[in-house]
């Protein structure tokens, strides 16, 4: 690590961008290494006067990158991916040679960069909006909106920001040509960035489309906040197998945290989960709170789970399969994924619970039992998770969004042929789109009148709004319990089957 960087972890990839709309995957250079711009001879950004164009005695060959320089090309090419491909943070970091063999503490500084760039996306496109007049290839966007984060956002001293990220661009021959440049522009967000970035209001931070969704369903005020935890770091929540109001006390003081509410406890920093007193014991698992509630309204509508049979679809990567044999329900859990699923087999090892554990596509899935609860947590847009997981808002579409809803609309009826006459449908989605929510149910019943829908009663200890059921589901925005850092948004509506005649 670099002597005036030695603070901050690092990482590597020596392949920092695939292809960026161009047949060759690399940006179009001259002989002499340098970009080619428009006739006019102008670089694609501002530079305030710098002479950037001039000629420099440049290696043909890639340098070995330093491990601080590798930090900022991991960073680069894991928001690069994530913007082109569509795909999750946590599945491109996964994918990039050499991540996974990095200390944890390095690979969490690698996520760490990533993720706030995309918790800033807004005040970054701000930033460079006065800077770039011609916009760069893929990567070099990506390598200037990480160098900016850490500048702005994380407190990295700025020489060391740009240094190192210059240095990263100068160091590979598909990139030098844009060394010089990436230097202008950051220096001058070094001087000019702090302003920019601040002139924006935190709402700017989620993509226009979403926004404008949520502010159409639940107004300008509860986006507005919600955007403020979407800036934060969240806290950690733990589900404890023994949710008795003593157990939890006794955990939240074991810990340094605090009660939420039975049954969880919040911790005001992340950190190394495993490390933790009673986790390799199996005493509780790390699940937002919200992620809880599709069990706990279940639990309020039966009153006891113990003894039931019960069926959890699309289940990993377990936390509610955990809940419900924590309660005394016969568990049989489906899920297509194998490799989560895997989390599943060791997460129940952990905290020494049992359930049935079957791997195969929901829709496919055939059996010839019914369940006295079935429990569809569905694939969705998952905005709501966009506390711990920003880049959710930057790998969705409206086509994406689409696309669930249908799989939604097939997913319910496959659920509901499994409730056993008199039992109970509880229908789930960890996204704030209103597509993903009530329309799903209303759409559902008009062709199932053997159901029922079934008022969300108030959970025990949760201080939500009232309005949150006002519908008769239950809907959680970020913002609610923001005083100790929020929750996920959540959608969760609770069916019942008649009995039969």
């Amino acid at each position: 690590m670099s002597e005036h960087d030695k603070n901050y972890r690092s990482s590597g990839d020596k392949k920092p961008f695939k292809k960026d709309g161009r047949r060759d995957g690399k940006p179009s250079v001259n002989k002499g290494g340098k970009p080619s711009f428009k006739k006019s001879g102008k670089p694609p950004f501002k530079t305030g006067g710098r002479s950037d164009e001039r000629r420099e005695s440049r290696p043909e060959k890639d340098i070995p990158l330093t491990s601080a320089q590798m930090t900022r090309q991991f960073a680069a090419s894991a928001v690069r991916n994530v913007r082109i491909d569509g795909l999750p943070l946590e599945t491109v970091l996964s994918a990039l040679p050499g991540y996974n063999e990095l200390d944890p503490r390095d690979r969490a500084f690698v996520r760490l960069i990533a993720a706030t760039t995309f918790r800033r996306d807004g005040q970054l496109k701000a930033v460079f909006k006065p800077l770039i007049r011609k916009e760069p290839p893929a990567f070099i966007r990506a390598a200037l909106e990480t160098a900016a984060a850490q500048i702005l956002f994380l407190g990295t001293p700025p020489h060391a920001a740009v240094g190192e990220t210059v240095g990263m661009l100068k160091s590979t021959k598909a990139t030098r040509g844009f060394a010089n440049l990436a230097n202008a522009v950051l220096r001058k967000v070094v001087e000019e960035g702090p302003k920019l970035a601040g002139m924006e209001a935190p709402r700017a931070n989620i993509p226009g489309w979403i926004r404008g969704a949520w502010e159409r369903s639940y107004g300008r005020a509860a986006v507005r906040k919600s955007s403020l935890q979407l800036i934060k770091d969240p806290p950690l929540d733990l589900t404890l197998k023994d949710s008795s109001e003593a157990n939890t006390q006794k955990w939240a003081e074991a810990l340094g945290g605090s009660v939420i509410m039975p049954g969880t406890v919040r911790l005001s920093s992340i950190g190394n989960v495993a490390e933790l007193e009673g986790y390799t014991e199996g005493d509780w698992w790390a699940q937002d709170v919200a992620a809880t509630l599709p069990v706990r309204t279940l639990a309020n509508a039966l009153g006891d789970l113990s003894g039931k049979t019960a069926l959890d679809l699309c289940a990993a990567p377990g936390g509610k399969t955990m809940q419900l044999a924590a309660q005394g329900a016969k568990v049989t859990a489906v899920d297509k994924s194998e490799s989560r699923l895997a989390r599943v087999h060791e997460n129940m090892a952990r905290v020494k619970l049992g359930a049935e554990i079957i791997c195969a596509d929901a829709l496919e899935w055939e059996t010839d039992k019914t369940f006295d609860v079935v429990l569809l947590d569905a694939p969705c847009t998952a905005t709501g998770t966009f506390r711990r997981h920003p880049d959710v808002l930057h790998n969705r579409t409206p086509k994406t969004l689409s696309q669930l809803v249908k799989l939604q609309d097939k997913l319910l009826p496959k659920a509901a042929s499994l409730v056993a006459p008199g039992g109970y449908l509880v229908f789930a989605t960890c996204s704030l789109q209103p597509e993903e929510g009530e329309p799903r149910i209303t759409k559902f019943l008009e062709n199932a009148p053997e159901f029922r829908p079934i008022p969300v009663l108030p959970v025990s200890g949760l201080d939500v709004p009232d309005s949150a059921r006002e519908s008769g589901s239950l809907r959680t925005l970020p913002h609610y319990l923001e005083e100790t850092g929020g929750m996920d948004g959540f959608f969760i509506s609770v069916l019942q089957r008649k009995e039969s005649e």
